[in-house]
């Protein structure tokens, strides 16, 4: 019984010294976070709407405390306009200093002759390696997909987006490694969260959106684009990445029974409130539209919550916590 006692006391140890680290990918346009479907300006100065956006993230490493090293060479994950938070894992780690990651899916799963790859239909349904709506797939031959991207653009330099474009990049040697000094934000005790900016309108720089039209191949304006991430600044840090507190005069919250209610003042609109459990699923989002005002959570489970606030660019304002007796 004594072992018992011991290792399961040894056991909490060790899971309470352990985070979760997050990553956010933002993506973003001219310092705006990106909607589909909206006009915005490129580079060169013409008008440009999208439609579809996705990239696969992988081989990512994490630097820590004094040259330690995290290594998730197996991580692989599917960004997407509505997508772009994910959970990296749970570590023994205090300070973060470098994020290297891969933007395109690794050559050992990429075609039929990668060392780990597998027909598409074996994963689950669930796996970013399987079918997508885009499709991220070209077949077993040619593989994924690194990135795609559609949309329009305007053809006639008159803000009208007209004409249609789409660059659907694959082949076995056009991965990018990206290579960033990291800010961390220190959400809560046992929460770490890294909030990246991905700049669109870098990522396309130089891109003839209005003449390419529909494009799915590895050469050409299709290894150009992919090229941007190592040669412009498409991926990048806030200012203000590790700003995680307001006043906590202006957030209130408290439980009644199962429900859960906050309070805030002095808020900017389209700001959103993120209820998120213990195990860190996402439970509930709801989009503050006042200045001034309450929300509520009802029926929820006993159990420790964290509410999490981020304005409307995706940076985090405030974390608290709270239980559900």
């Amino acid at each position: 019984m004594r072992l018992i006692i011991v290792f399961i006391c040894l056991f909490s140890s060790i899971s309470i010294a352990q985070k979760a680290v997050y990553l956010h990918l933002n993506p973003k346009v001219n310092g705006v976070a990106m909607s589909l479907n909206t006009n915005y300006t490129a580079l060169d100065g013409k008008a440009f709407k999208l439609d579809h956006f996705d990239y696969y993230l992988s081989e990512i490493l994490l630097s820590h405390d004094a040259g330690q090293e995290i290594i998730l060479d197996d991580a692989i994950f599917l960004v997407e306009p509505d997508n772009h938070k994910f959970l990296l894992g749970f570590f023994d780690v205090n300070q973060i200093d470098q994020l290297n990651f891969t933007v395109g899916v690794p050559k050992k799963w990429n075609t039929q002759s990668g060392a780990a790859s597998q027909d598409i239909s074996l994963y689950p349904e669930t796996h970013p390696l399987s079918f997508q709506d885009p499709s991220m797939y070209w077949g077993w031959q040619a593989g994924y997909m690194h990135m795609i991207i559609g949309g329009y653009s305007d053809s006639h330099s008159d803000g009208d987006p007209d004409a249609y474009f789409e660059l659907h990049n694959l082949g076995s040697n056009n991965q990018e490694s990206v290579s960033l000094s990291i800010t961390q934000t220190n959400t809560s005790a046992n929460q770490i969260d890294i909030y990246v900016d991905c700049n669109i309108e870098q990522w396309i720089k130089n891109i003839p959106l209005a003449s390419v039209g529909v494009i799915h191949d590895e050469v050409g304006i299709n290894k150009t684009i992919l090229d941007n991430v190592q040669t412009e600044p498409v991926f990048t840090q806030a200012l203000t990445a590790s700003l995680s507190e307001i006043e906590n005069s202006k957030i209130t919250t408290w439980t009644e029974n199962q429900n859960l209610f906050l309070k805030w003042e002095a808020l900017s609109e389209g700001s959103e409130c993120k209820l998120i459990d213990q195990q860190g699923k996402l439970i509930q989002t709801q989009i503050i539209f006042n200045a001034t005002g309450t929300i509520s959570f009802k029926n929820l489970k006993s159990g420790f919550y964290l509410l999490q606030l981020e304005d409307k660019n995706g940076q985090l304002l405030h974390t608290k916590k709270t239980i559900i007796p």
